[in-house]
């Protein structure tokens, strides 16, 4: 006959050693949350500004840039790495127990990753703004490296999702480190090849980092001579690749630096001579009489070919137009898309503000003398993305349609949820922008002021702009060059 006591005392037992596990373990978790909250919030106050300074630097390379990355990013993980050690230490728990205490933040990061993602379309916008806020405030240590990523790589999004993992990986790699065996030698002296590996890459790093800070350049443009250059959104990317390779200093830098208003506020600029060179597509009427009232004439050289696009939502089933059809939506003549075989839905058709370097090639180009509809101010879009969002995030059937530039739309605001639109029967991209098939090419242009002498720096600029140097950069920078 089996012992009653027994029966009772057995689960009690067990269940002792659950709670005993378990309360030790969230009392770690709660430290980790802690240390890391108060980390972050002494780290982004005090080191972070200065590292930001350093990465901006003059004479800091882009091979500079990655290695203080690297040295950054090594600190982090060292320091983490220490907080594991000395939890191991002072903690009677098992390694993994131990490790798990880092588990509950890391989902938090992971699911405020995931709520950055969704909400920038699936791709990383400005660290402090938008759609990825809240994960920058959680890891508002990597700041510095999560800034500077834009213009080395098209997913920030996988930097960003990396910068969650760094301290729990630090702190696992500190606890397992900590409760690894002690190596001995044959006189029983303690093997401290961690310490070894840790000072050798350290200084490996530090080394790097000096070699590379001391390193001569020599600039094509000194940087001090560089022209004044402005231009339109899309054309910021082939801007600071511009200004990248002829003053020498680094991409995280020149996208520092550079800053373009938009196609209209840059031909003021020039007009007022405020800036020496724009980068735009061709004037507006408005700003050919501003030119002309100001006694000044304009030269523009050709340098880029791009597509004039429109776009709607991915589930809207029209596929393509025909310009016709783009012509008698915009002048007012179609109405709803089940008349270029779609649903039946009223056609929410955005334009851009008046003068903007898309609503400029609309009238033009597009209508080809044909009276737009003047849309309700709703439909008015202030920005170049903000026109490819309002495609995007239209919530009504998908009914919506918008235009926008090949590369801006495809590249530097690509949103997942919008799709392009083939007319006549041609679909958008290089090659048929290259080929001239798509109906609706557009050109880049450089332009300047006639009649003035340029300074030397200025001489150089427009020298390499139409060499196979500036060629390359340009085709680099998304569009498809003149003499291509």
């Amino acid at each position: 006959m089996s012992d009653p006591k027994g029966v009772i005392t057995k689960p009690e037992k067990d269940e002792s050693v659950r709670i005993a596990w378990f309360w030790p373990w969230l009392g770690g978790t709660f430290m980790f949350g802690l240390f890391s909250v108060m980390f972050n919030v002494v780290w982004s106050m005090v080191v972070a500004p200065q590292v930001q300074l350093l990465l901006r630097h003059e004479g800091v390379t882009d091979t500079t840039v990655i290695v203080i990355l690297l040295l950054y990013a090594w600190i982090i993980g060292l320091i983490f790495a220490a907080y594991g050690a000395l939890s191991a230490r002072m903690s009677s728990m098992g390694k993994l127990p131990l490790m798990l205490t880092g588990l509950l933040s890391l989902i938090c990061g992971l699911w405020l990753w995931i709520i950055g993602i969704q909400g920038s379309g699936g791709q990383p916008a400005e660290v402090w703004g938008g759609a990825w806020e809240l994960f920058s405030l959680y890891h508002a240590w990597a700041e510095p490296v999560l800034e500077v990523l834009g213009p080395y790589t098209q997913h920030g999004e996988i930097w960003f999702l990396l910068a969650a993992l760094l301290p729990i990986a630090g702190m696992v790699v500190g606890v397992g480190v900590n409760r690894y065996p002690a190596l001995t030698d044959k006189n029983g002296k303690v093997d401290h090849r961690w310490q070894w590996i840790v000072a050798a890459i350290s200084a490996a790093l530090v080394i790097v980092l000096t070699i590379t800070l001391m390193l001569p350049q020599r600039p094509y443009i000194a940087e001090k001579d560089f022209p004044v250059v402005d231009g339109a959104t899309a054309a910021i990317p082939f801007a600071q690749d511009m200004l990248h390779e002829l003053t020498g200093m680094s991409k995280a830098r020149a996208a520092h630096e550079l800053r373009f208003n938009t196609t209209h506020q840059a031909y003021v600029n020039l007009i007022e001579k405020k800036a020496d060179l724009i980068l735009v597509a061709g004037p507006s009427d408005e700003e050919l009489r501003l030119a002309k009232s100001r006694g000044i004439q304009m030269r523009l050289t050709p340098i880029g070919w791009d597509a004039f696009i429109f776009l709607v939502h991915q589930d809207n089933p029209v596929k393509g137009l025909s310009s016709e059809q783009v012509r008698r939506i915009y002048e007012g003549a179609i109405h709803n898309w089940n008349e270029v075989g779609g649903k039946d839905q009223p056609i929410i058709a955005y334009q851009r503000e008046e003068n903007s370097g898309s609503q400029t090639y609309m009238q033009k180009k597009v209508m080809g003398g044909h009276e737009m509809a003047d849309p309700p101010r709703e439909l008015q879009i202030g920005i170049m993305g903000g026109m490819i969002n309002a495609v995007a995030d239209f919530n009504k059937d998908y009914n919506a349609l918008g235009y926008s530039f090949y590369y801006f739309a495809n590249v530097m605001h690509n949103r997942q949820e919008v799709k392009f639109l083939s007319i006549d029967g041609v679909k958008p991209n290089k090659e048929h922008i290259r080929s001239k098939q798509y109906p609706f090419t557009a050109q880049l242009f450089v332009v300047t002021r006639e009649g003035e002498k340029p300074s030397p720096s200025m001489q150089r600029l427009l020298e390499w702009l139409q060499s196979e140097a500036g060629a390359r950069a340009i085709e680099k920078g998304g569009f498809v060059p003149v003499n291509s």
